[in-house]
């Protein structure tokens, strides 16, 4: 089961260690921050890490504060962020846990700042009260469970099992998740097989760095270390490359996987980006999700320390 990973911005989250505990019960894990400059560049730099947002009324703007240093400044400028994001189409669910009289009972102005989208009705949940707590973690997951990559993640765990070890970088999963969404969108066309072909670069880029399996010889540095894509997938289908080999147990149905993306993403690169190309798209999709829920026991039985 996926854990709902949730970003909480409060001075005093440190002191709220029994939240957490709780939270794990519910498979939420609560990430806390004390202040705005540390917390926002998280926010800003790995927002798709995290399925919600809790905002504290009040909070440190920079890190060391204490007490009468905290004000009203912290929470606008995560909101600022999250503004921002929902602009470029990256809505994050966020919930207000407050202890402070002035968020839990009055109206504030901070929160006109959110106002066009609110969650949970716009309800403030109250720190002192247990069955808010209860409250605001099902309202969490309600909402996340709403969103639509991470549907699309909990529909497809097996494929995203790499990036969630670690072993691909987080970088490369939008493009999955890209590839599964046109999948749902029934859009074939051949654009989308170039995105396929991206993933496939990344697949053999993992496979070289930081995985030691392809050599060094097979990209091009002076082009963002771009994979030959022959000579990896020969490599990968343990034939000689230039007087290298892979050496390792591979099944065939993967080596033909490798081959058949390789030639399919190459073959109708002559056609117009809005082809329609419905059967080498879904094809493709379903292959790639089969070497991505191979990839980590490949890497776990012959680079264990890179997992």
């Amino acid at each position: 089961m996926r854990i709902y990973k949730v970003l909480w911005f409060d001075d005093q989250h440190e002191e709220f260690e029994i939240d957490k505990e709780k939270a794990i019960i519910e498979n939420i894990k609560l990430i806390g921050y004390s202040n705005s400059k540390e917390g926002i560049p998280e926010l800003r730099h790995n927002y798709k890490d995290y399925d919600a947002i809790i905002l504290d009324g009040l909070f440190f703007k920079e890190k060391g504060q204490k007490g009468t240093d905290i004000d009203q400044t912290a929470f606008g400028e995560v909101a600022k962020v999250l503004n921002e994001l929902k602009a470029k189409s990256i809505i994050l669910p966020w919930f207000i846990y407050s202890g402070q009289p002035s968020f839990v009972k009055d109206k504030n102005d901070l929160l006109e700042v959110l106002k066009d989208k609110t969650f949970a009705n716009g309800k403030v949940f109250d720190k002192n009260r247990d069955e808010d707590f209860i409250e605001l973690m099902n309202e969490i997951k309600t909402a996340s469970d709403l969103n639509p990559i991470r549907k699309i993640k909990v529909t497809n765990p097996e494929a995203f099992s790499p990036f969630d070890l670690n072993i691909i970088d987080k970088s490369y999963e939008p493009i999955l998740i890209e590839i599964i969404t046109a999948l749902e969108n029934e859009d074939y066309a051949k654009k989308n097989l170039n995105v396929q072909r991206d993933l496939l670069e990344a697949i053999y880029k993992t496979l070289n760095a930081p995985i030691p399996c392809l050599h060094n010889s097979f990209f091009d540095n002076t082009r963002n270390n771009k994979p030959n894509l022959e000579w990896c997938t020969r490599f990968m289908e343990d034939r000689d490359v230039n007087g290298h080999k892979l050496n390792k147990a591979v099944p065939q149905s993967i080596k033909s996987a490798f081959r058949k993306l390789k030639e399919s993403t190459s073959e109708y690169s002559h056609l117009s980006e809005e082809a329609i190309l419905k059967l080498p798209f879904l094809s493709n999709t379903f292959l790639l999700m089969e070497i991505l829920e191979w990839f980590p026991g490949f890497v776990k039985t012959n680079y264990p320390n890179y997992i």
